[in-house]
This record gives structure tokens, C-alpha cells and sequence, in this order.
């Protein structure tokens, strides 16, 4: 998320990330849900990405405890950087929150990250990191679908995430991809609705989980050779010893991520995390309702973005006063969940 980027399907796929129960029971052949503590409330999953000046100042620990998380999530270390450094890891573990930490290989955030072309060297540096900031989670770069951020084939990145999962696995961290974006991963799901011949669950999908844009260019080549990418990158996934699939989810139909959860899990066969969550609007009922579901799925990890862009919108302001969707996002986790942060 951050600059402006290109239209139609194409730009979505790069920018943002793409029923009955019989439908999910079809895509999964499983079922989920919230996982409750001793005291009969579920556990915590729920994170943040703030701004990166309000999580650089002092304000950005007590904006997390305001809104009552279990995670943060930092803004990227920059591993092809002279100092791969995260300057707010410190403070926030300190603080008692837990950290979901992405590595891109790149010296500028503003620059699509490349595979390493040393892969010994690359474990070298996440090694390094990873002993430095001893994250709860370990993401391997960001949108890898998109060539925003990733310029590399599905196959350069999943050994690039191999190596990177080899050495959070030595240190007992447990890893995961950087997350396709919602676009792709909505696609990925209407497409399994189509070849499996269920069309007219297809079209119902489609209406709710993609704008008349985007639902225009469904069958076009382009939205097919970003659903073998998509595919491509799932095996990568599964080949690299990932702990989670991880993916990005800013749609706001309830019953589309609750497809989404349950086709990342089929395919893949692992737990489902997400590292980026958030809305277009400043709904706070979206914010509620998606959190919700987010708990009835039983995710384990879920950091909602909290960074305006082109097509994102906080929770927060600048000066760190919550908006109307910040605030229910904080009533959410008062009256739902866990304590987050630990004392």
C-alpha cells in the first residue's frame, strides 16, 4: 500500500492484494472457528500498522495499548540496506507487544524488492535479525504477487523464503509468505468456483467481492495469468515449510473472506494469517463486522492496516486520536477478546 498506482484489474492485483455453507464445505471441506480462552473469550488475534511517524514518536505505544492489540506490525526492515535495522522493534517489545515482522530485500522501500542473489548471504542477514528482534512471526517480503514489490518468479521467491523459513525454524520462529493481495486472492477463489463448475456461486462471488471494474475483466488474459501466478505461489508456499499461509484482505463482504480463509486452507493445508487487513472506508461497521469474522475463523493473526492510502484508511490520525473506526475497533477488542499487550 502507499503510492499511487495503476487502474483497472491489473492495478488492483499490484496495489491492493483478490453462499451457502455448502460453497465453503466445497471449497474446504472444512469448518473453523473462534478459539475461546479459559475465561470463555477468544484469544487475542488482532494487530497493527501504524503510521510510520506516529510508531517512530512516542505516542505510537500508547495508540496500541489504546486500541488493545496483541501484535504490532512494523514497518519493513530493509535487508539489502547498509543498517538493516528496525528503529521501533525496541520500543514495542518492550512495551510488552509482539512483533510480525516483514524482511524485504531491497535498500528502499520505494524499490520492488529482488531475490537474493547470494542466498548464503541472504540467511546471513535474516539471521542476524532475527537474533536482534526475536519477532512472534516472521514475514518474507511484501505482496509478492505484485510487481510493486517483488520483481522476482514465484519459483526465485519460494527459495528465497525456504532459506529464510530454514533459519526461523533454527531459532524456533515461526515464518510465513508476505501475503498475495486481496484482489489475487479473491480471483483465486472464483476461479475455483468456475472450473469446478459451480457458475452460478461463481457469479454470487464475484458480485461481492469485486467492483463492476474489476468484475469486467474476469475473464480476460490478464486476470488469467494472475491466477496461475497466484497458484504458482501457493506451491511455492507449501514447498518452502511455511508455518502459515499468509494473505492481505481489504473486501469488505464478511462471507468473501470467510471463502477467501477457507480456500487458502484447502490448498494448502495450513493455518491462515493475515499481516494486512483493513478498509477503503471509514465504516466503523465494516470494522466490527470484519473483526468478527476474523474471530469466528479462529485466525491467529490478524494486523489491521492502519496507514491512509490511495486505497486504504486508518483507524487512527496522525496525532493518533482514534477515528469512529478506530474507536470500534477498540470496543471490539474490549468486549471480545483477550487482553493484548502484556503488562
Amino acid at each position: 500500500m502507499g503510492r499511487t498506482r495503476a487502474s483497472g484489474l491489473a492495478g488492483r492485483l499490484r496495489r491492493t492484494g483478490i453462499v451457502a455453507a455448502v460453497s465453503l464445505a466445497t471449497l474446504a471441506g472444512i469448518g473453523a472457528s473462534g478459539v475461546l480462552t479459559t475465561a470463555g473469550r477468544a484469544s487475542n488475534p488482532f494487530g497493527v500498522m501504524l503510521p510510520p511517524r506516529l510508531a517512530s514518536s512516542g505516542r505510537g505505544v500508547e495508540v496500541a495499548r489504546t486500541l488493545g492489540v496483541r501484535y504490532v506490525r512494523p514497518h519493513a526492515v530493509l535487508t539489502a540496506a547498509a543498517d538493516a535495522s528496525c528503529p521501533t522493534c525496541d520500543r514495542f517489545r518492550q512495551a510488552g507487544f509482539e512483533l510480525v515482522l516483514t524482511l524485504r530485500n531491497t535498500p528502499d522501500p520505494r524499490v520492488p524488492s529482488r531475490p537474493p542473489g547470494d542466498l548464503e548471504g541472504w540467511r546471513q542477514t535474516v539471521d542476524r535479525v532475527l537474533s536482534r528482534y526475536r519477532p512472534k512471526v516472521l514475514v518474507v517480503e511484501n505482496e509478492e504477487n505484485s510487481a510493486w514489490f517483488y520483481t522476482g518468479a514465484p519459483e526465485e521467491y519460494g527459495a528465497q523464503l525456504k532459506a529464510a523459513c530454514q533459519v526461523a525454524h533454527q531459532k524456533r520462529i515461526p515464518c510465513t509468505n508476505g501475503g498475495p493481495v486481496s484482489t489475487l486472492v479473491a480471483l483465486l477463489v472464483y476461479d475455483r468456483y468456475r472450473t469446478s463448475g459451480q457458475l452460478a456461486m461463481a457469479r454470487d462471488f464475484a458480485a461481492r467481492a469485486f467492483p463492476p471494474e474489476v468484475r469486467r475483466q474476469l475473464d480476460s488474459a490478464g486476470a488469467r495469468r494472475q491466477i496461475e501466478k497466484g497458484k504458482a505461489l501457493l506451491s511455492a508456499y507449501r514447498a518452502a515449510g511455511v508455518d502459515y499461509v499468509n494473505f492481505h484482505w481489504y473486501i469488505a463482504d464478511t462471507r468473501a473472506l470467510e471463502e477467501a480463509v477457507a480456500y487458502l486452507r484447502a490448498q494448502t493445508g495450513l493455518p491462515v494469517i493475515t499481516n494486512e487487513i483493513g478498509q477503503h472506508t471509514e465504516d466503523p461497521n465494516q470494522t466490527t463486522a470484519v473483526m468478527s469474522k476474523v474471530v469466528e475463523l479462529g485466525l491467529p493473526v490478524a494486523v489491521w492496516f492502519s496507514v491512509d492510502a490511495p486505497k486504504a484508511r486508518g483507524l487512527v490520525n496522525l496525532d493518533g486520536s482514534l477515528r469512529p473506526t478506530g474507536e470500534a475497533f477498540r470496543s471490539f477488542v474490549l468486549q471480545h477478546v483477550a487482553p493484548g499487550w502484556r503488562r
